[in-house]
């Protein structure tokens, strides 16, 4: 026992040592890199008390400091550094600040759930080492508030399909693997009932078979549950809300006679969002993604953008042609593939627009308006078309769920 509190105030002993060997390799680093712009400063003027918070950021810049403070971090200097609110920074203070940052930098020093949502946060934003450190993230991206949406969507949707199985079950058309969606409920889309403009959105929670409800569910929480992580359950609801909108809009342009159940639009959205995670950055997905050797080159090939690019478009293109199949072999004749389109191109249109980008550059911000732009005019095309197109199923105007 007492060997082990010996051994124990030892390993203590040696962490403290290091953590003060590292601490006085960064005060020597600061007093041979800042310490003379501050000095220089009091020589040229002694009641200053500090240097300009620009100053002292473009040196940092210069120097390749900023890009290894986390991204709260470099909130805190120029934002909170400035007690007398005077647009000066003291010596004192901003070694105070860079010592309080330093465990940051270590990545040893995250815990194992910090690692975690560092490791989802890669597969949706890689690191771009040459611009924010892995770091960065976890103080940019946490679990505060927990990814809520996608998973109350799920409930949602599987409470409704229980219910409407308990409902059918004793009909001539009981919940099976591919069939048994309730076409008389007030939620699935009917084209002769598109007045009823909730249909449009409401038709998510419906699904023809728990074959159906499955996959689709497997979708939205593989892909949504990182996004979410990353962007926040608002921005989530947007990219998932607008894409099930879009799905239904484009079902009814080109399969204008058909019912529409299933929350596709909506997974197919997440796929979309993922494409757009890759326009958007596509240069850090790209940085250094042939470096490293065994598993490490490997998992840096699948992540670079060209890769997740190859497998959206095989995975998306494999789904969708056996939609199509199905619909038009006859072999399934209620299987809405315009939805899956409309939902993935709202995905990334969308995606580009809402989700978070925190390197934003000039050119993306022109791609901004550009989707913006595009999204509104095929929303505006396809309600213009509801309302206007003539050879749509006539419409039923008896009172709904009588």
């Amino acid at each position: 026992m007492e060997m082990d509190r010996t051994l124990e105030r030892s390993r203590r002993g040696s962490a403290q040592r290091s953590k003060r060997g590292v601490d006085k390799e960064l005060k020597q680093y600061l007093d041979q890199t800042f310490e003379p712009l501050f000095k220089e400063a009091r020589e040229q003027d002694p009641e200053q008390p500090g240097i300009p918070l620009s100053t002292l950021v473009d040196k940092m810049s210069s120097a390749g400091v900023m890009s290894r403070i986390p991204y709260q971090g470099r909130t805190r200097l120029v934002e909170q550094y400035d007690d007398n609110e005077d647009g000066f920074i003291s010596y004192e203070e901003f070694k105070q600040l860079m010592l309080s940052e330093r465990p940051r930098l270590n990545m040893s020093k995250l815990s194992t759930f910090q690692k975690f949502i560092l490791g989802v946060v890669v597969t949706v934003v890689p690191e771009n080492s040459r611009k924010k450190p892995p770091e960065s993230y976890i103080e940019a991206y946490s679990c505060c508030p927990p990814p809520i949406f996608m998973i109350l969507v799920s409930v949602l949707e599987i409470t409704v399909f229980v219910v409407y199985a308990i409902e059918l079950k004793d009909t001539k058309t009981p919940v099976t693997a591919s069939s048994g969606v309730p076409i008389y409920s007030p939620f699935i889309y009917n084209p002769e009932r598109r007045y009823e403009a909730w249909r449009y959105l409401t038709y998510m929670v419906l699904h023809s078979g728990y074959v159906h409800l499955i996959m689709n569910l497997i979708w939205q929480l593989l892909l949504g549950i990182p996004l979410e992580l990353v962007h926040k359950w608002w921005r989530m609801a947007i990219v998932y809300i607008l894409g099930v909108i879009a799905g239904s809009l484009a079902h009814s342009i080109f399969d204008s006679y058909s019912y529409l159940a299933g929350a596709s639009g909506g997974a197919y959205a997440l796929v979309g969002a993922h494409v757009a995670a890759v326009i958007m950055n596509w240069e850090e997905m790209q940085h250094k993604w042939m470096e490293g050797a065994g598993c490490r080159l490997i998992l840096r090939i699948m992540l670079s953008a060209p890769v997740r690019l190859l497998l959206i478009f095989i995975f998306a293109a494999a789904d969708v042609g056996l939609a199509i199949y199905k619909r038009y072999s006859g072999e399934e004749a209620n299987v809405g593939y315009a939805a899956h389109f409309g939902g993935a191109l709202a995905g990334v249109l969308v995606g580009s627009i809402a989700l978070k980008n925190l390197d934003k550059k000039p050119w993306e911000k022109i791609l901004w308006w550009v989707f913006m732009s595009i999204y509104l005019l095929l929303v505006a095309f396809a309600v213009l078309w509801n309302g206007f197109y003539p050879d749509f199923p006539e419409t039923d105007w008896t009172p709904c769920c009588s």
